[in-house]
C-alpha cells in the first residue's frame, strides 16, 4: 500500500505538481512537522513553518533526483529532505554554534571547552567534520549527540534498523575523535593516553 502511495505522488508530482505536493503533505505533513518541530525546537514558530513548506518545495523540485533502486523508500527522502533543511536554516541562525558543543565524554577525549579561542577552535573542527559526512551519518549524529535522540526513535524515524544506527554512530564518533586529536585543542595529559 506505502510503495502504490509512493508512486502516485511521484506521478502527480512531475505530471501534475500541486496535485502532488497536496498529497504528499496529506500523506507525511505530520511526520515532516515533528521532525522540524523537533529539530527547530530553539527557533520561532514562523521558521518551523518555513521549514516544512521549503521541504515540500525541495521535493518537488527535486522529485527527478529520487530512483526507487538507490533511494530506500520515498518517506525516508523526505525525511532526508525535512532534516537538512533544518540544519541548514540552523547554520545560517544565530543558535549556530551551540550546536557544535559536543559531550567530551561521549567521545572519549578531553576537549578544552573552557578557553575561549579553544572552544571556537574544537567548535570549527566538529562542524567541518560533520558537514563532510554523508547521509545518514550526518543526520544520525546530530539526533543522537546534539538534539539527544534515543537512538530506538532515531531508527524509526530514518527507517533503519537500531544495529545499523549503532554502528554509524561508533563510525562517526571515532572518525570526529580523530580529527579532534589531529587539529584540535584537547588536554594534554590525555592526549597521550588516548590510542
Amino acid at each position: 500500500m506505502e510503495k502504490f502511495k509512493e508512486r502516485r505522488i511521484i506521478k502527480l508530482l512531475k505530471k501534475s505538481p500541486e496535485d502532488g505536493v497536496h498529497m504528499a503533505i496529506d500523506v507525511y505533513g505530520s511526520a515532516v512537522k515533528t521532525i522540524c518541530t523537533n529539530i527547530l525546537k530553539d527557533l520561532k514558530k514562523e521558521d518551523i513553518e518555513e521549514a516544512i513548506s521549503d521541504t515540500f518545495f525541495k521535493l518537488w523540485k527535486n522529485i527527478d533526483n529520487f530512483k526507487y533502486d538507490k533511494n530506500k523508500s520515498l518517506k525516508s527522502y523526505i525525511y532526508a529532505i525535512a532534516r537538512n533543511t533544518c540544519f541548514d536554516k540552523i547554520k545560517n541562525s544565530n543558535i549556530n554554534s551551540s550546536l557544535f558543543s559536543v559531550d567530551e565524554n561521549e567521545l572519549g577525549v578531553s576537549i578544552n571547552m573552557e578557553d575561549e579561542y579553544a572552544k571556537k577552535h574544537n567548535e570549527k573542527i566538529i562542524k567541518d567534520t560533520l558537514d563532510n559526512f554523508k547521509e545518514p551519518d550526518k543526520s544520525i549524529f546530530i539526533l543522537r549527540f546534539f538534539y539527544c535522540e534515543r537512538v530506538k526513535d532515531i531508527a524509526l524515524k530514518l527507517d533503519l534498523s537500531e544495529k545499523k544506527v549503532e554502528n554509524i554512530l561508533y563510525r562517526s564518533k571515532n572518525k570526529l575523535k580523530e580529527e579532534l586529536i589531529k587539529g584540535g585543542i584537547i588536554y594534554e595529559e590525555d592526549s597521550r593516553n588516548v590510542k
